[in-house]
């Protein structure tokens, strides 16, 4: 068995899910893109460097690379066309902490930013409260809501 290299990943997605608009989530087929194919496409496609840089900023081969890019557009192709959920998760990479992560605290609206290699905060630096978000979403694909979320097909609630 070959051991498989950590990718480096320098960027956290802001949201880890997405879906088709108006079809509940538990009533779709998912597909998982992990985050080292979600960098893959963010360096190749998003911000445009060649392969064989973006290949050497995550630490791979250009045939890894390559293999890595591929599968993640094939992913993301077959999401779209097919209408399936996108779940961003998972994966061997270590994170290079380049990107910041924005947090917002509920109980003084005080926003300030951290980097995506630290730990998450317990507490607002401000008021000290603990109701601390992401913004984007907390990156476990959880938001704060204050009505609990029905499937209406599955007539349950979902946790």
């Amino acid at each position: 068995m070959v051991n498989k290299v950590k990718r480096r990943v320098s960027c956290f997605p802001k949201a880890t899910y997405y879906k088709p608009r108006e079809i509940p989530l538990c009533c779709l087929e998912i597909t998982n893109l992990s985050i080292e194919e979600l960098e893959a496409i963010r360096l190749c496609d998003l911000l445009q460097i060649e392969q064989s840089e973006a290949a050497d900023r995550m630490g791979v081969s250009r045939k890894t690379f390559w293999n890595d890019l591929q599968n993640a557009r094939q992913k993301v192709a077959d999401a779209l066309v097919n209408g399936k959920a996108i779940e961003i998760s998972g994966g061997e990479y270590v994170n290079t902490g380049e990107c910041k992560v924005s947090f917002l605290c509920k109980e003084c609206d005080h926003v300030w930013e951290a980097k995506s290699n630290q730990y998450r905060p317990t507490s607002c630096p401000n008021c000290s409260s603990n109701l601390i978000f992401r913004l984007g979403g907390d990156g476990k694909g959880k938001r704060f809501i204050e009505n609990d979320y029905c499937c209406p097909k599955k007539g349950k609630q979902q946790e």
